[in-house]
């Protein structure tokens, strides 16, 4: 049988809810998760080096007061890019090792580079184990129309 544990970084300023933007994010907390049982632990804080610096970026925000990093706004004002592609890579490659990032924000910067990864970025603002929970269901269901179309293909 194949390994069902996938792990999920996520951007907490609380530890309880997921609700910190992609470039504030200095520490994510990383989960295992056990795709068939829906049970997972926290087995990792994650240091990183913050993306945005500078403008609005600087200070905190929460979800709402943010535009994004890459929307024309926050993350210095410059046309949202208050900071480097290299930053964001760096993240990334810190996080390259897990299957999905939960954060309240992410712009298009952050979620090309941790493409290259095969990384997934999800923006959701909910209590750490409902986004969990989602993200497991995501995957069993994308799994079982897997499993269907394989079946009609043969």
């Amino acid at each position: 049988m194949a390994d069902t544990k996938y792990k999920v970084a996520v951007a907490t300023s609380d530890g309880k809810t997921v609700d910190s933007h992609f470039g504030h994010v200095s520490n994510f907390l990383i989960f295992e998760v056990d795709e068939e049982t829906g049970k997972f632990e926290d087995i990792e804080d994650r240091d990183v080096k913050a993306a945005c610096s500078g403008g609005s970026c600087a200070g905190t925000q929460s979800a709402e007061e943010s535009s994004g990093c890459g929307s024309g706004a926050g993350c210095g004002g410059h046309n949202g890019a208050g900071h480097g592609d290299s930053s964001m890579d760096l993240i990334a490659k810190a996080l390259s090792d897990v299957d999905y990032v939960l954060v309240a924000r992410i712009g298009p910067h952050a979620v090309r580079a941790l493409a290259k990864y095969e990384v997934t970025a999800y923006d959701i603002v909910l209590p750490i184990d409902e986004a969990i929970a989602k993200i497991n269901e995501f995957r069993l269901k994308i799994k079982e129309r897997k499993a269907k179309f394989a079946k009609k293909e043969v």
